[in-house]
């Protein structure tokens, strides 16, 4: 007997059972991943056995065998989706990034202390720990491999991976708890700083605990779970406050009768800046802002840069270190904050307030607004230097205190006016914000240059170097990187009332825009298979109102530009730009239906404005 349909028809006790048990698992439990803004894509219970029965179109668990395929039974079966499918490469990039980072601190000192450097590879504690963040990194994949069976779901995998990593964040708190009340010490085991190995392995730690885009499950069903990494961003906010209070504290307590009130006021004025940024970053995501979040990002990628840097030991305007008695300006948990506001499930909620990469303004309010925070304290660190230099009689340092006053004036002047003149017209967005980062490099690396000659102290290096490399660095990403935004500048005119200044990012001259086509009517379209292959033609959709006479002048005077038609099929075009083209051009809708790269809810909005055209790109989507 052959084996046919018929013999799918009727299941075995024990896949009857399976399937019952699978059955009392949740869908969205039970598949090995999500889409970031999809819903499930084939999974495990797929790769464990389910098959298509021929001639139903229905599924049915079974206990099927590779070794005795039939002719009926093999044209009905489908292949089996890979359970690794539909995972974004930014998932891979963050498992990467995790993996380098842990690895990294183990040869980097972990403390200093009485006894001298102590570094993490010869630290038991902090291998066996370390070694566990790293395993943890293989949960997601050995669980969409199979191993742990299909009543695992993503809840578990998302609990078992901050269960591996919670342990590196104990010993993280241990120790910055040792160092700050064991400072005074000369005991073997006290603990007078933390090493740049902290920085480095509690942001492996954090990126190796959070969940990947593909496991966050769509919509709000996982609100709850989501908001779990905005608490670990306040926390992470919450804790270099902390240290940097009581390193002031324990500052004033030994030097307050010292005599050196002037350089106390500075190193208390750096050491609050530092969690401030932070704080002020971590609140903004709390509400829900995903400009805030974005700057938090950059600036995290930007104190990672620059916390390599201070790996070098000649490089003495940074400190990757704390130390109880020395307050500064650290960069110790910036890192580590950088990976928990940068987390997918943060992403996911503050999703709703993103704004399109042409809406420059808001796009850049929180970077100039940080830009000028910061040049604020460069001001009032260098005014309050001047002032202990001139009231104490000594001998050096005024100059470049002073110019770095100036320079921080001018600079927090500068944030400000940009900030106002980017809503001035859609040209003042682009160009002032680039010259004002222009003017941060230029200013900075002055400024860098007289600090490494005069050898002036490190409390304003970390601004300084903030200000000179990862703000500017940030202003021109958030400007220039997105292409709609580069886009949007080429078609700006070069001034009012005249025509466009012919620049162009390919690097030939901008061609003349073309002379406005008669739009095609439906007599002339063609076949309707024909449709589907005109996602850049230019056409208008006819009027079906009341009055013909009334609608065909209105539809010929409607052209849509070939490069808007030619943005909205682009599958890399971003998604706030697909959102924005489908509202604001209506004869580029059925090229965003077309898309692939559309997402669910715009597709779901096009479907009920009733044009013709765009419910045929949505049905040849299938």
């Amino acid at each position: 007997m052959s084996c046919g349909a018929a013999v799918l028809k009727v299941p075995t006790t024990a896949s009857s059972a399976a399937g019952a048990a699978d059955a009392a698992v949740p869908d969205y439990q039970r598949q090995p991943e999500y889409a970031a803004a999809g819903g499930p894509v084939s999974g495990q219970g797929a790769a464990m056995g389910e098959r298509s029965i021929p001639g139903e179109g229905s599924t049915a668990s079974q206990d099927y065998s590779p070794a005795q395929p039939s002719a009926a039974g093999a044209a009905g079966v489908r292949k089996p989706a890979s359970a690794f499918t539909g995972i974004p490469l930014s998932d891979y990039v963050r498992d990467g990034a995790a993996a380098l980072a842990l690895i990294m601190s183990l040869f980097m000192a972990w403390s200093y202390g009485s006894d001298g450097t102590s570094k993490s590879a010869t630290r038991v504690d902090v291998v066996l720990i370390t070694l566990v963040s790293l395993l943890s990194l293989g949960l997601s994949y050995v669980w969409r491999a199979g191993v742990f069976g299909p009543a695992t779901g993503y809840r578990r995998i998302q609990d078992l991976k901050l269960l591996a990593n919670a342990p590196y964040v104990l010993m993280v708190l241990v120790y910055t708890a040792l160092s700050l009340t064991t400072a005074d010490r000369f005991d073997p085991g006290a603990v007078a700083a933390l090493g740049p190995a902290v920085a480095f392995g509690l942001a492996g730690a954090l990126l190796a605990a959070q969940p990947r885009r593909a496991e966050i499950a769509p919509g709000a069903v996982d609100e709850s779970r989501n908001r779990r990494w905005i608490h670990v961003t306040l926390g992470v906010a919450a804790l270099a406050a902390v240290v940097a209070l009581v390193q002031i504290i324990r500052y004033w307590a030994a030097y307050s009768g010292s005599g050196s009130s002037g350089w106390g006021i500075v190193a208390t004025l750096m050491a609050l800046a530092s969690p401030a940024v932070l704080l002020i970053i971590a609140v903004r995501v709390h509400q829900r802002s995903d400009g805030w979040r974005r700057a938090g990002v950059a600036l995290a990628l930007g104190s990672g840069f620059l916390s390599l840097l201070a790996l070098f030991e000649d490089l003495t305007l940074l400190q990757l270190s704390v130390t109880a008695f020395v307050p500064g300006f650290s960069l110790l948990f910036w890192m580590a904050f950088g990976a928990a506001v940068s987390a997918p499930s943060v992403a996911r909620l503050t999703e709703a307030s993103q704004v399109a990469s042409t809406d420059t303004r808001n796009t850049l309010q929180p970077l100039l607004f940080l830009a000028a925070g910061l040049s604020a304290v460069l001001a009032l660190g260098s005014a309050v230097t001047v002032i202990t230099v001139a009231v104490g009689g000594y001998s050096g340092g005024l100059v470049p205190q002073v110019i770095a006053l100036f320079f921080g004036l001018l600079l927090t002047a500068g944030a400000i006016l940009t900030l106002r003149l980017t809503g001035k017209d859609p040209r003042s967005a682009y160009i002032m914000p680039s010259g004002y980062a222009g003017l941060l490099v230029v200013l900075g690396l002055v400024l860098l240059i007289v600090w490494v000659v005069q050898d002036e102290d490190f409390y304003l290096g970390p601004v300084i170097m903030l200000l000179t490399f990862v703000v500017p660095a940030a202003l021109l990403a958030a400007l220039w990187l997105p292409a709609a935004s580069r886009e949007q500048f080429r078609r700006l005119p070069a001034a009012a009332g005249s025509e466009a200044s012919g620049f162009s990012f390919a690097g030939a001259p901008a061609q003349a825009p073309a002379e406005p086509q008669r739009p095609v009517t439906e007599a002339e379209a063609g076949s309707p298979a024909d449709k589907g292959d005109r996602a850049s033609e230019e056409t208008a959709p006819v009027d079906r109102g009341t009055n013909p006479a009334q609608s065909a002048p209105a539809a010929a005077a409607v052209v849509v530009d070939p490069d808007v038609l030619t943005e909205a099929a682009n599958p890399g075009t971003p998604l706030a730009r697909l959102q924005e083209l489908a509202a604001n051009h209506p004869l580029a809708r059925p090229a965003v239906a077309a898309n692939p790269s559309t997402y669910p809810a715009l597709l779901a909005w096009l479907s009920e404005l009733g044009d013709p055209a765009v419910d045929q790109a949505l049905r040849q989507r299938g």
